[in-house]
C-alpha cells in the first residue's frame, strides 16, 4: 500500500493519454484537460501502435524515480495501453508518482501482468465490478473510481430545453437511422436531435456535445448488451461518459439500461434514467412521448444537482490526490463550490 508521507511535496499532475483522435474519448480528453488546470500540469501523449515483443521485454526494466513533487497520472484506454505508456519518454523522465488509470476496466482479452506494472504506484480502475480481479493480480495498489464528468464547469441545470430527444453515439438497429427516427418522432408531437457532426479535436468535439446535451430533455443510450459492435464486450454490461455527461448537463437518459452495472445501482438515481422494457421504435417512442408531456424543468435541476454531489470528475480526482499527497488549492475550492451547492439547493 502506498504510505502518503512518501509523497507529501507533490503538488503537479501532468497527465498522459494516447495521441490517437479515437471517436468516443471526448470526455477523457476533458478530463485530463481538467487535471492539467487543476494541478498546474501539462497534458502530453503517447503513440498507441504496435510494440514488437523484444520491445516490450526492453521496457520491463525499471523506471528512474525523481521529484517527488511530479506526478504523472496516465489515462489508458484499456489494460494493453500499459505497454504503450512503459514506451513513453514520460515513463522515464523521473516523475516522483506514476499512477495509471484505466477506462475501460471491462476488457479481459488482455492479461494483467505483474510485471508489465512495475513502477506503477497506483493504479486506477472506473468500474468497481473488477476490483477484486485487479487486485488478485496486481495487489492492494489499486483503486476503484467510476465515470464522471466535469460538471461544475461544463454542465448545466437550464430548463429552456428546445429539443425533446437526442440521440447521440452507438445504437441497436431500431434505433441507427436519425431520419427514420425523426419522422417517427415527429408523429408522436416530439422534437429530435440527431448526432451532432463530429470535428476532429476532441476537447472542441466535447463542448458540442455537452452543448447538445444541455438543449435537450432525454439523450439515448442502451446498455452495450443491446447495441454491441466489435469493442464492446459481449457479456459484461457497464455505463460509459453518455450517461454522466448527459445527466452533468441535466438531461435524462433514456433506453434499456445496464443495471448490472455497479455504479448505475450505486450511484444513480430515481429520474435519472427512463428505462425501456424492450427495443421497438414506436413503442419506446410513446414511453417517450409520455415522459416528455410530465417533464419540467426541476428534473434538468435535479439531474445536475445530483451530477455535482455524485458524479464529477473532481471527487475521484481528490482521491487520487490523498493517496499519493499531492495538494491542489484550486481542486479544494470547487469542491467546496460543489459543496455549497448541493448543500443550499432548493428541493426540485
Amino acid at each position: 500500500m502506498i504510505h502518503e508521507k512518501r509523497f507529501s511535496q507533490v503538488t503537479r499532475i501532468d497527465t498522459i493519454m494516447a495521441d490517437a483522435d479515437a471517436r468516443g474519448w471526448g470526455p477523457i480528453a476533458a478530463l485530463a484537460q481538467l487535471t492539467a488546470v487543476l494541478f498546474q500540469g501539462r497534458r502530453r501523449s503517447f503513440p498507441d501502435g504496435r510494440v514488437g515483443r523484444a520491445r516490450k521485454l526492453w521496457d520491463l526494466r525499471p523506471r528512474p524515480r525523481g521529484n517527488r513533487d511530479r506526478v504523472l497520472l496516465a489515462l489508458l484506454h484499456s489494460p494493453a495501453h500499459i505497454v504503450h505508456l512503459r514506451r513513453s519518454a514520460a515513463f522515464r523522465e523521473g516523475y516522483g508518482t506514476v499512477v495509471a488509470w484505466i477506462i475501460d476496466s471491462f476488457r479481459d482479452d488482455y492479461p494483467l501482468r505483474r510485471a508489465e506494472y512495475a513502477g506503477i504506484d497506483l493504479i486506477c480502475i472506473i468500474r468497481r465490478d473488477e476490483l477484486a480481479h485487479y487486485r488478485r493480480h496486481l495487489g492492494d495498489r489499486v483503486m476503484a473510481l467510476n465515470w464522471g464528468a466535469d460538471v461544475l464547469g461544463a454542465g448545466s441545470d437550464a430548463g429552456e430545453r428546445p429539443v425533446d430527444l437526442l440521440r447521440i453515439g452507438r445504437q441497436p438497429e431500431a434505433w441507427q437511422d436519425d431520419s427514420a427516427t425523426e419522422r417517427v418522432a415527429a408523429e408522436h408531437g416530439l422534437r429530435f436531435a440527431g448526432r451532432p457532426p463530429l470535428v476532429p479535436d476532441l476537447l472542441e468535439n466535447q463542448r458540442r456535445v455537452m452543448a447538445a446535451y444541455a438543449a435537450t430533455k432525454f439523450v439515448i443510450a442502451h446498455t452495450n448488451l443491446a447495441s454491441t459492435d466489435a469493442y464492446t464486450h459481449r457479456v459484461k454490461e457497464y455505463i460509459t461518459g453518455r450517461w454522466t455527461d448527459a445527466l452533468a448537463c441535466g438531461a435524462t437518459v433514456a433506453g434499456i439500461q445496464p443495471k448490472n452495472d455497479d455504479s448505475f445501482r450505486r450511484l444513480f438515481w430515481p429520474g435519472a434514467t427512463l428505462d425501456f422494457d424492450r427495443i421497438d421504435l414506436r413503442h419506446n417512442m410513446q414511453a417517450l412521448a409520455e415522459a416528455v408531456a410530465a417533464w419540467t424543468p426541476g428534473q434538468a435541476r435535479r439531474n445536475h444537482l445530483m451530477a455535482l454531489e455524485r458524479l464529477d470528475w473532481r471527487h475521484g480526482l481528490k482521491r487520487i490526490a490523498e493517496t499519493v499527497s499531492a495538494g491542489s488549492p484550486a481542486l479544494d475550492a470547487d469542491l467546496a463550490e460543489i459543496a455549497r451547492r448541493t448543500q443550499t439547493a432548493p428541493a426540485c
